[in-house]
């Protein structure tokens, strides 16, 4: 018999047509999940697919082997270049695929100029070698002796921390 060819999609589609057909499964009610067809090399019969892993088959495990049994002996699966597998893509230069984003651009389709200065440039903590950024540092050590000479020397702590001295 000359099999039929069908694209991954109406092939899980008939199979799953065919399974909520059967008068048991339709009586109790049960929705099967139904698994994409996966591309396999002929069988002696001459079948190019399978399915495995039916969602909720518990107890239905026969009929739906002889469903999927007859619809493989009616079909069988197009090999299509897209269906089965994604097309390669050249290597992306990080995990997350930043260089295939395509460029920011505003509603209107006009690409916006994305800024190269960092925003937060002043935000650096000051360098010893600018003391007039050092200065506004408040946690900054003094930068001459007069400066440590008008502090007050640090307070040595009680030894009762309850301070009952």
């Amino acid at each position: 018999m000359l099999r039929k060819t069908l694209n991954a999609s109406r092939l899980q589609e008939e199979v799953k047509r065919r399974i909520h057909r059967l008068q048991e499964i339709v009586d109790d009610g049960v929705k099967i999940g139904v698994p994409r067809p996966q591309l396999q090399t002929p069988d002696r019969a001459g079948c190019n697919w399978t399915m495995r892993n039916f969602g909720n088959a518990a107890g239905f495990e026969t009929s739906i082997a002889s469903v999927l049994a007859q619809v493989q002996a009616e079909y069988n699966l197009a090999a299509q270049a897209g269906e089965e597998r994604e097309a390669p893509r050249p290597a992306a230069e990080d995990p997350f695929g930043g260089t295939h984003a395509p460029e920011r651009a505003d509603p209107f389709g006009e690409p916006r100029p994305v800024p190269e200065a960092n925003p937060f440039d002043e935000a650096k903590p000051p360098s010893r070698s600018n003391p007039s950024k050092a200065s506004a540092d408040p946690f900054a050590s003094p930068s001459s002796p007069k400066e440590s000479a008008n502090e007050p020397p640090p307070r040595k702590p009680k030894a009762n921390p309850f301070g009952d001295d």
